[in-house]
């Protein structure tokens, strides 16, 4: 069975592992694209709200999210569970990164945290072993942080350009940081696609490209600020002109 074939079975039938703290529970859950609390599941909808405000107030001894590293779920569902990170999550500019891709125009512990750890490029398969040293260093560096500020190391690499959609370049995300150096653009990620610009002046061009896109494939998508996210769908990949 080839590689792509097992990992569409792995996607279809879901992959899920545990990380245990007392009695705590963080359950990794490759269904998901946000976190489930107590039934109820929270994503970053097209209001923009961020998962980390729709939860500050939850408490809970299980919580069942998606299999990243990504802080926009990671964080809040250590929050939730009452177990102790470094107060260098919560302060504004990290939180609200998730919202401002121009953030990493700068270095940061952020960057230099994802430098180690980003399960962005990785198949699901493979995140495992790298969610759990994430987990370990947020909850083992409560009091001091031991990263120094860097860029994305991914910065350094060249953009790959797979082609163009009504004038719109399409690049392969596994490479490169075009969504940081490309003024709009469509990208293509293991699990999502995403239409972003890191220039504000950009933003409406984004929204009406994703509202042509979600009419043309039936396809919802998150919003965030300058950059919405379509699941990794055969139907928008054959509209854009690239494979799978």
């Amino acid at each position: 069975m080839s590689l792509w074939i097992l990992e569409l079975v792995l996607i279809k039938c879901g992959m899920q592992f545990e990380i245990k703290r007392h009695s705590k529970r963080l359950v990794f859950n490759s269904d998901l694209r946000g976190l489930k609390v107590n039934g109820l599941e929270y994503v970053s909808g097209k209001d923009g709200v961020l998962i980390y405000d729709k939860t500050e107030n939850l408490q809970a001894d299980e919580v069942e999210l998606q299999m990243s590293t990504n802080t926009s779920t990671l964080i809040p569902a250590l929050h939730i569970l009452g177990i102790s990170y470094n107060s260098y999550f919560d302060e504004r500019p990290v939180v609200e990164s998730q919202n401002n891709i121009a953030f990493y125009w700068n270095p940061s512990k952020l960057a230099a945290f994802y430098n180690q750890f980003s399960t962005d490029e990785l198949e699901y398969k493979d995140r495992e072993p790298i969610i759990r040293r994430a987990v370990d260093f947020l909850w083992s560096n409560t009091d001091s942080l031991p990263l120094q500020e860097e860029l994305l190391g991914r910065m350094l690499e060249p953009c790959k350009l797979l082609g163009f959609y009504q004038g719109f370049p399409i690049f392969d995300s596994s490479v490169g940081f075009a969504k940081l150096q490309s003024r709009l653009g469509i990208h293509i990620d293991p699990e999502e696609v995403m239409v972003s610009t890191p220039l504000d002046q950009y933003e409406p061009d984004v929204y009406e490209l994703a509202e042509l896109l979600s009419k043309a494939t039936g396809l919802s998508y998150s919003k965030k600020k300058n950059r919405v996210n379509f699941p990794k769908d055969p139907k928008l990949l054959k509209l854009l002109g690239v494979g799978t």
